[in-house]
């Protein structure tokens, strides 16, 4: 099990192609873009049972657990699409799924993952996008849940009409 005090943001974020200068200025830590698509999850179990913490599928997302293990703060940003994650980073999220273990835990009443390491970090995500009150409820307990699961410290759910509104605020951090 590993504790980290590294300082380094691992961003996730899922934006058309003309809002990815927003990130630039975040070139000392982990930027990883939603798009083009990752391969989705097979369900295969290759990251618990074969080479454990590692996807077994060959792309660019290989990386992403060590991203996360190696983040102080992940931060993502995506459009909010019924109450939930785009399907790219839905897609980026389930390839995360070695970052955890296959067992269980029971966390105030409900069940998650068990965590496969020490190691702490804050979940920071941005949704943006029209969307009212239920969506918004929806969102914070998917967000809340996957803060559980990840074994974040804490967390903390935005939303934004826009990217340019959302862009603003990212830009000042």
């Amino acid at each position: 099990m590993k504790d980290t005090n590294n300082n380094k943001r691992l961003f996730i974020y899922d934006v058309d192609k003309k809002y990815e200068d927003i990130f630039l200025k975040f070139s000392d830590d982990f930027l990883f873009s939603a798009s083009p698509s990752v391969k989705g999850c097979i369900g295969c179990f290759g990251c618990w049972i074969k080479t454990p913490g590692k996807c077994v599928l060959k792309d660019r997302c290989n990386i992403i657990q060590n991203y996360i293990l190696n983040s102080s703060e992940v931060v993502i940003v995506s459009p909010i699409l019924y109450g939930g994650y785009s399907p790219d980073i839905k897609s980026v999220l389930d390839r995360s799924i070695g970052y955890i273990l296959p067992y269980f835990r029971i966390v105030d009443g409900e069940m998650h993952h068990q965590l496969r390491y020490k190691h702490s970090f804050k979940l920071s995500v941005y949704f943006y996008g029209k969307c009212g009150d239920d969506e918004k409820n929806i969102a914070k307990r998917l967000v809340k849940a996957n803060a559980i699961n990840l074994g974040a410290e804490n967390y903390e759910v935005n939303f934004y009409d826009s990217v340019d509104s959302l862009g603003k605020v990212i830009g000042s951090k």
